[in-house]
């Protein structure tokens, strides 16, 4: 009981409410910030979790194919059986009419409902129950606007949209498996009932088959044998237009490519936070301690040690991290993870999924948050307060032998000198300031660059293609027109260390290629830039790919460069890839040409690439991470409010004494705000100007070790100098906000403040 008595006797105890009162401002502004930065962080890793564990499980929940077929004509249900037992398969009908809607601005691709296999997940609405009625995709939904009780017409057919659903089979909107990207906005999945999709349209639907192995392959590798030679039996007794694995099929496996992902990015960005908001804690406390030094020296001539005093000053911003993390995990567990789930919602077509507790969560966003700022705050208060007691109550805080101050050119103005001087004595929280604007000024710049860096991307796409029209054929078929050129091209998949593997495109091209202009040395192979780039290659180097569900490698020496941004591409001699990959003499499966070709049956394309297809990557990101972009951009801005008004402030209350001063000497509150308010605003623009090259560096850094090495594909880091503009411009425009509040300050420190604390 006497502890606890002397406890609550403590005079430091008793102090910890008065210093909250008089640091109200700086705690409340780092407690809404760190609750909201840790509500979007902890947010997102739940959301995050949450779907991808979601996904997996959807593959049993919805009964999700192991792939699919479609055939020429019909299959009887003798022949299905026949082929089920021989394959030891079992066979779903999937039949769909591919339609466009009268507007011609979108594709339907139209199923009747699905009981058995890749059952639909109904998001908003109601399953059509009419023949007059149709449910369509939530996320093209979302991008067109088209809702629930709007109507859609194809033909003279006029259907009312029942509801809003997502197909497990078309997670992520891929038309054809061959795709480049998926389009949410012109193209959609749909669902009707069995009257109403047979009376749709007269015409024969597409013959589309979905089939489940009885036993399940025990790993991709054996998943590709068994599909392989499902192929081979199928092409017996089936009229084959396509064949997918669902391994192989995008518009499965695309979107759970991607979940979990950015998981990364979003830690080391909540760590880098955390360390620049723990070390504005530690400045704040330590001008705090100058501020008191005279209390401080009297406590510890009194008998109190060292760590207590450690501990006292450590407390609140110990509490106000800990009151943080918890409420901002409830909201990141509630408003956030929704608003950070939708992110997903807007780039792909998931099932509903539940919230799961996510331990890592809390972990990185409460426990991670609160070490870090034990350790920085013990670290920066425990040589502080190594000053001996004397010293403090003397107001003598330097560690070191006093040396004298600067001495300064009498040459340079008054004013001038007065405000280097500043600068000098509040260095460290300028410091802070430096490293604040810095991070700020990454996520700006990471908010604002990505539109431009995609239209530059789409730019580059337009400018380096290699014809307006690629075809890539199922087999080599002869075409009597003037314009094509032969290719061969087959697709391996990347090995190097560290990164996510790359679908990698080869082309043979023919010696004297119109399309393509390359002397390609014979046995050697020239790399797309985007391929140097990435895995910063070069001449000489050597590169190893693979099959992707093969254990059989190629390794290719590089000649040079071809400029080609758009695809991950390699460039041989075709008769060189015939012989590589075991072809026959003369083979191709390509046609490049500047015109569309007529006169090729569509049954014998795999593919066609157009520009349009290639930018289809920019626009579909755009409308997916926007929000996200968005997001980021405004917490920079935040983060640059709270930096520029917590050390600006700080450095106002650690020089009130001297304010006071000068005010009694006869200075205007304008003229004293010119002092010490310019004295900041040259420190802020210096900040911003050599974050331009700091920010352009850490950048590059983010993107070739951490961007690069976990997105397939490559995207060509381009910062315009408008983004930078925009950096500086949002800055400037944050801090004259807070000098605002600092010159308000100015004008209420006393004069009689320059009495106090003087020996």
């Amino acid at each position: 009981m006497n502890g606890k008595e002397d406890d609550m006797k403590n005079p430091l105890n008793r102090r910890l409410p008065r210093e909250l009162k008089t640091e109200f401002v700086k705690y409340i502004i780092i407690f809404l910030f760190l609750t909201i930065f840790i509500s979007i962080v902890s947010g997102f890793l739940v959301a995050d979790n949450s779907m991808y564990t979601t996904y997996n499980q959807s593959f049993k929940k919805y009964n999700i194919e192991n792939g699919n077929f479609v055939s020429g004509i019909e299959l009887d249900n003798k022949k299905i059986k026949e082929i089920e037992e021989k394959n030891n398969i079992k066979i779903y009908n999937l039949y769909y009419r591919d339609l466009k809607e009268n507007s011609d601005k979108a594709k339907y691709r139209i199923f009747s409902k699905r009981d058995d296999v890749n059952k639909e997940c109904i998001m908003s609405g109601k399953l059509p129950e009419n023949k007059n009625e149709i449910a369509i995709d939530r996320m093209f939904s979302d991008n067109t606007g088209i809702v629930k009780g709007d109507k859609i017409r194809f033909g003279d057919n006029e259907l009312i949209v029942s509801g809003l659903i997502a197909l497990p089979d078309y997670s992520c909107l891929f038309e054809s498996n061959s795709d480049m990207i998926f389009d949410a906005t012109h193209f959609s999945v749909a669902i009707m009932t069995e009257d109403g999709f047979n009376s749709i349209d007269k015409g024969n639907p597409v013959y589309s088959y979905a089939y489940e192995y009885d036993k399940e392959p025990r790993n991709d590798m054996n998943e590709k044998k068994i599909s392989d030679d499902l192929l081979e039996n199928l092409k017996k007794d089936v009229i084959l237009t396509s064949f997918t694995p669902r391994l192989e099929n995008k518009a499965i496996t695309f979107s759970g490519d991607d979940l979990g992902k950015d998981k990364i990015m979003f830690l080391i960005f909540s760590y880098i936070v955390i360390l620049i908001i723990a070390f504005v804690f530690a400045v704040t406390t330590s001008n705090t301690i100058i501020k008191e030094a005279g209390t401080i020296g009297t406590l510890r001539a009194s008998g109190y040690t060292k760590m207590e005093l450690v501990r006292h000053y450590m407390i609140l911003p110990i509490i106000v991290t800990l009151v943080a993390g918890i409420i901002g995990n409830i909201l990141g567990y509630t408003y956030f993870e929704k608003k950070m789930a939708g992110l997903y919602y807007g780039s792909y077509s998931l099932t509903k999924y539940e919230v799961l507790l996510n331990t890592e969560a809390f972990i990185a966003t409460t426990l991670v948050p609160i070490i870090l700022m034990f350790l920085i705050n013990f670290i920066v208060l425990y040589a502080k307060l190594r000053i001996s007691p004397i010293k403090f109550i003397r107001r003598d805080l330097t560690t070191f032998k006093r040396k004298k101050a600067i001495n300064l050119s009498t040459l340079i103005p008054f004013l001038h000198r007065f405000r280097i001087r500043i600068i000098v004595q509040n260095i460290s929280s300028y410091i802070v300031l430096f490293i604040g604007i810095v991070f700020a000024s990454i996520l700006v710049v990471f908010g604002t660059m990505f539109s431009p860096l995609l239209d530059d991307y789409a730019n580059d796409i337009s400018n380096s293609m290699f014809s307006n029209y690629q075809y890539v054929l199922k087999y080599p078929v002869e075409v009597k027109n003037s314009d094509v050129e032969k290719y061969s091209v087959t697709m391996l998949t990347s090995t190097q260390k560290d990164f996510i593997s790359d679908d990698i495109t080869i082309y043979g091209i023919e010696k004297n290629s119109k399309y393509i202009n390359l002397k390609i040395p014979k046995g050697k192979v020239y790399l797309s830039s985007g391929i140097m780039k990435k895995y910063s290659l070069n001449k000489g180097d050597t590169i190893k790919l693979r099959e992707k569900y093969e254990n059989k490698y190629y390794k290719f020496t590089i000649a040079g460069e071809y400029k080609y941004d758009a695809v991950m591409s390699v460039f041989m001699n075709k008769e060189d890839f015939n012989k590589r990959f075991d072809k026959p003499v003369g083979y191709f499966n390509g046609y490049f040409s500047n015109k569309k070709i007529d006169n090729l049956d569509k049954n014998l394309i795999a593919t066609i690439i157009t520009k349009d297809d290639l930018t289809k990557l920019s626009t579909q990101l755009k409308v997916s991470m926007g929000n996200f972009m968005d997001v980021l951009k405004w917490f920079g801005i935040v983060m640059f409010l709270l930096l520029m008004f917590l050390l600006s402030k700080q450095i106002i209350e650690k020089n009130t004494q001297s304010i006071a001063m000068v005010k009694i000497l006869g200075f205007t509150n304008i003229e004293i705000a010119r002092l010490y308010i310019i004295a900041t605003t040259i420190v802020v623009i210096l900040s911003l100007l050599v974050a331009i090259p700091v920010v352009d560096i850490i950048m590059y850094k983010l993107f070739t070790e951490v961007i690069y090495k976990t997105i397939a594909g490559y995207i060509p880091l381009q910062v315009s100098q408008k983004v930078y503009i925009n950096m500086v411009i949002m800055g400037i425009v944050s801090y004259l906000a807070v000098s605002i509040i600092q010159l308000i300050k100015i004008y209420k420190v006393p004069k009689n403040v320059a009495l106090k604390n003087i020996e």
